[in-house]
């Protein structure tokens, strides 16, 4: 198969599943011959963070000298994003071969693997040709059941923050999602949490006392922090002082503190990771769509907050920053979200909020979304047929002290961002506006 014939095969598979990830993956994987088998594993779940988390501990490891895999999901840009070596997504022609191996595996069999268990099963497979010393291993969706729960002894499980998302799969309050996530607690291996999740705790205090899994929690309340400026933030926790964390959001401080107790786990299982190499990984690590600075004069923010806690840290942040300012918002959603509490709390901070759809058959159609928010709210709302018309209105309201945040889901994000980026190209060469200025 050509990289193009990999790509139109994968998109022609099932996107979602009937719960039964971890069966469909561990025969597909059997099939495979077992690779993920004699790999080591960071193994990461959470509501929201753990991208960032899983980002920040590549990185790290990375730097520490070690090969180092990164599976993650979804992409923003394309499929090979979610597979990656040392911070480098895999080549084309390595995805076009391993999706073919994988597709004579997942033909054989009768209940035919996912989308994401697919992309699992070449992950696995990547990293052990490439042999890998460790791979962050991001969770799909939930956990115990998810396809990349094949692995048994993660040398650390990490849950990161827990919120309300995807409560038809996981169930409807935190304790139910908090037992889901937790399911990729096993036997004897240590588990790192975020102190914040204090709501369920014992949920997973009695899960790792029934799989006798040491626990380590983070202490939020012992972070030490300043905010520098816009995007600039100045912590100090748990033996680090002053790291200048490079991820932008008030909220990633919470993030490092977990990122901080998973390297002190690691160096006590015997990983040579130093200090030095750790907090120079917490001030280079990058991570896109995640309160993504691209642009200064107007600000303009990227934000993938798809659930009602994300997009509250997200105005937290704002609020921070730009504490006597209404911000420019332009949203796009999906219909199995949280609509309306995210939008509640979207409205009380706009000036104004633009409505577009994100590239799924799941999306919230844009006027639907601008007339439910105009019943609601006395904020000026638009709909946009396109994500292009709907960056090109923006960018042409705001003025260059106003903020636009874009945000309601991770689909739309790389979209929005080329589509700024050719505005911004095409006003730097368009005389009559350079005279202007």
């Amino acid at each position: 198969m050509t990289y193009e014939q990999a790509i139109s095969w994968i998109d022609s598979r099932q996107w979602s599943g009937t719960g039964k990830g971890i069966v469909r993956s561990t025969r597909l994987l059997e099939l495979l011959g077992n690779p993920h088998r004699g790999l080591k594993f960071i193994h990461v779940a959470g509501t929201n963070g753990k991208g960032s988390v899983s980002a920040c501990l590549s990185k790290i490891l990375t730097l520490s000298g070690y090969r180092t895999g990164l599976y993650v999901s979804p992409h923003l840009v394309r499929f090979n994003d979610r597979i990656m070596l040392n911070g480098a997504e895999i080549g084309d022609e390595d995805f076009a071969r391993l999706a073919d191996r994988v597709r004579e595996a997942a033909e054989a069999m009768e209940d035919a693997p996912t989308v994401f268990e697919i992309m699992t099963a070449m992950g696995m497979l990547y990293f052990r040709e490439k042999a890998c010393d460790i791979v962050v291993l991001e969770v799909g969706m939930g956990g115990r059941l998810d396809s990349t729960n094949v692995i048994e002894s993660p040398e650390v499980s990490v849950i990161t923050s827990i919120g309300l998302d995807h409560t038809k799969e996981l169930g409807d309050t935190l304790e139910k999602i908090a037992f889901e996530k937790g399911g990729i607690i096993k036997d004897g291996c240590p588990v790192v949490v975020d102190g914040s999740n204090k709501d369920v705790m014992p949920v997973l205090k009695k899960l790792c006392c029934g799989k006798n899994a040491p626990l380590t929690v983070s202490r939020p309340e012992k972070i030490v922090y300043r905010t520098l400026g816009f995007g600039r933030e100045l912590f100090s926790y748990g033996g680090f002082e002053d790291v200048a964390l490079s991820l932008p959001g008030i909220y990633q401080v919470k993030n490092a503190a977990v990122v901080v107790e998973t390297v002190r786990i690691l160096q006590e299982k015997g990983w040579n990771i130093s200090s030095k190499d750790a907090r120079k990984g917490m001030e280079q690590v990058y991570w896109p769509g995640r309160f993504e600075i691209i642009h200064k004069n107007p600000v303009f923010i990227l934000d993938g907050s798809h659930n009602p806690d994300g997009i509250r840290a997200m105005k937290e942040s704002l609020c921070c920053y730009f504490p006597e300012k209404k911000v420019r918002f332009l949203i796009g959603m999906l219909s199995t979200k949280d609509v309306t509490e995210m939008l509640r709390m979207i409205e009380t901070a706009a000036q104004e909020i633009a409505v577009v759809m994100p590239p799924s058959d799941k999306a919230v159609d844009s006027r639907e979304m601008s007339e439910r928010i105009q019943k609601e709210s006395n904020v000026t709302v638009r709909a946009f047929s396109t994500i292009r018309e709907g960056v090109e209105y923006i960018l042409s309201a705001a003025g260059a002290d106003d903020v636009i945040c874009a945000t309601g889901s991770l689909y739309s994000i790389d979209e929005i961002r080329n589509c700024a980026k050719d505005v911004w190209k095409q006003e730097k060469a368009d005389p009559v506006r350079e005279e202007r200025c």
